[in-house]
């Protein structure tokens, strides 16, 4: 059995793609690569063993936290993994605004 969704899944969204695939929505798939980009970076940092030289506080992690969040940001706006064209495609053929 198959389910349809009553209203196209943009639509419903609110993100609508042009013909030239600089709308809204390639920018929504740009930000969603980036969240998981930095969501990929902070699991890894959590994965290396701190060395204790230059310690521990809550300013350190807050400075690494928007680190990430800025590396994360540069690397989706450069293409990043391809996450984002991948995704963009995908959306914009069930939506039907691009050929």
């Amino acid at each position: 059995m198959r389910i349809q969704p009553e209203v196209p899944l943009l639509k419903s969204a609110g993100l609508r793609a042009d013909r030239e695939g600089n709308g809204e929505l390639r920018q929504a798939c740009r930000e969603f690569e980036g969240l998981l980009l930095e969501q990929m970076l902070a699991a890894m940092r959590r994965s290396v063993p701190e060395s204790g030289l230059f310690g521990s506080s809550p300013a350190a992690e807050i400075y690494a936290s928007l680190r990430d969040q800025d590396l994360a940001k540069e690397l989706a706006g450069q293409g990043g993994i391809g996450l984002a064209d991948a995704l963009y495609r995908q959306l914009a053929r069930k939506d039907g605004s691009t050929p």
